[in-house]
C-alpha cells in the first residue's frame, strides 16, 4: 500500500446478524449504489466466498471488500467479431489485449470467459490464459470433458505455443534460458543464476525482422511463466 492513499483491500469481522451491504456501509461509509456495483462485480467476500447478492451475515462472519476494483472495456467489444471458429467443443476467440482471460480477485464480471459465456449463452471453461495487455489466440471449452484433454496435451506439450513480440533491438536467436524471481508484482525480475527462488524459463527466438516501431520476433514457449516474454 503507498503512504496518504486508501487501502486497496478491507478486512472486516462483523459482530451481528446484520445485511452485507449494511454492514459494509457502516464500516466504510461507502453509499448504497457503490456497494451494489462492488457486489455485482463479485468484489466482495464473506468466509472467502464471493458474494453477488446482498444477505444476511452474522458475528464473526469474515468479509473482505475490494472498495476499487480494477474495471474493463468489455462493453466496448464487438464479441461477436472475435469469434474465429467455434464447434460443438471449442471456440478459439480473438482475445482483446486488456481484457483478463478470466475472473480477477476484485473483479468476477469483465472478462473474456465471462463476457463470452452470456454471449454464446453456455458455459465456457478455461484451458489456457493469456497476460491482460496481452492479445492473441484463445481456446475455451464447451464441455469439461474437452477441457480435460486439451489441458493433458498442454502438459505433455503435445502443442506449440507462439508469440509475436516488437522490440527495440534485436534479441540474439535461438533457445534463451533464464530465472525468475518468485513475486506476485511485475515487472518480473529475471537472472542467468537458477536459485532455489527463483522460476525455470525457456523460450525459443525463431526468427526476427525488422519493424516500424523496433524488430518483430516470432517467439516459441517452452515455460509459460507469466510475464516471461517480458
Amino acid at each position: 500500500q503507498v503512504a496518504n492513499q486508501p487501502p486497496s483491500i478491507h478486512h472486516l469481522i462483523c459482530d451481528k446478524t446484520i445485511s452485507l451491504s449494511e454492514f459494509v456501509r457502516s464500516q466504510l461509509h461507502i453509499d448504497h449504489d457503490k456497494i451494489s456495483l462492488l457486489i455485482s462485480l463479485g468484489s466482495l467476500f464473506v468466509n472467502k466466498e464471493r458474494r453477488f447478492q446482498d444477505s444476511l451475515i452474522h458475528p464473526l462472519d469474515y468479509v473482505r471488500v475490494h472498495p476499487y476494483p480494477k474495471r474493463y472495456p468489455v462493453n466496448e467489444m464487438d464479441w461477436n467479431s472475435r469469434i474465429l471458429f467455434q464447434n460443438d467443443q471449442f471456440v478459439l476467440v480473438n482475445k482483446p489485449a486488456g481484457i483478463p482471460v478470466h475472473a480477477t480477485l476484485d473483479n468476477a464480471i469483465e472478462n473474456t470467459v465471462c463476457e463470452l459465456s452470456r454471449f454464446l449463452k453456455l458455459p465456457l471453461y478455461v484451458t489456457q490464459r493469456l497476460d491482460v495487455p496481452v492479445s492473441g489466440l484463445l481456446i475455451l471449452a464447451k464441455t469439461q470433458k474437452f477441457q480435460s484433454e486439451f489441458n493433458r496435451l498442454l502438459i505433455k506439450r503435445k502443442l506449440d505455443k507462439k508469440y509475436h513480440a516488437v522490440t527495440l533491438n534485436i534479441p540474439p536467436l535461438g533457445l534463451q534460458t533464464h530465472y525468475m524471481e518468485k513475486s506476485l508484482s511485475a515487472p518480473k525480475k529475471m537472472h542467468h543464476e537458477p536459485s532455489l527462488d527463483r522460476l525455470h524459463c525457456q523460450l525459443e527466438i525463431l526468427n526476427t525482422q525488422s519493424h516500424p516501431l523496433g524488430y518483430l520476433n516470432e517467439i516459441k514457449l517452452i515455460t509459460g511463466r507469466t510475464h516471461q516474454i517480458r
